[in-house]
């Protein structure tokens, strides 16, 4: 399993536009900022249109779920997917991992209930 201390230093390291932001958590910010943070670089590649930076963040993503802490993810569900859906179009939808595409299902599924 991941440790969550390290999570800010493998993003930075993996997504090079990340690099300057996950310094400033640098392991000693939370989880739930950490991936905020993620999302919100990834919500900004979506509105440039950066089709390869989306995959490779979405990647991402779905690597820290896999191999992450409880809080991890939680984190990746209820931030980096929830703050992203929105944004999430059908060229762009379609990059999303299985394993993101199913929490993003169920977030809509529980919203309309």
């Amino acid at each position: 399993m991941l440790p969550d201390s390290k999570i800010s230093l493998l993003l930075g390291q993996q997504i090079q536009g990340l690099a300057v932001a996950m310094e400033q958590h640098n392991g000693r910010g939370k989880v739930s900022k950490v991936i905020h943070s993620f999302a919100d670089y990834t919500s900004q590649m979506i509105r440039l249109g950066k089709t390869a930076e989306v995959k490779r963040c979405f990647t991402m993503a779905a690597v820290l779920y896999h191999n992450g802490s409880a809080l991890l993810k939680n984190a990746i569900e209820s931030v980096y997917v929830y703050a992203l859906s929105p944004m999430l179009q059908c060229h762009t939808k379609n990059l999303l991992p299985a394993t993101l595409r199913r929490i993003r299902t169920h977030h809509l599924q529980t919203a309309g209930v």
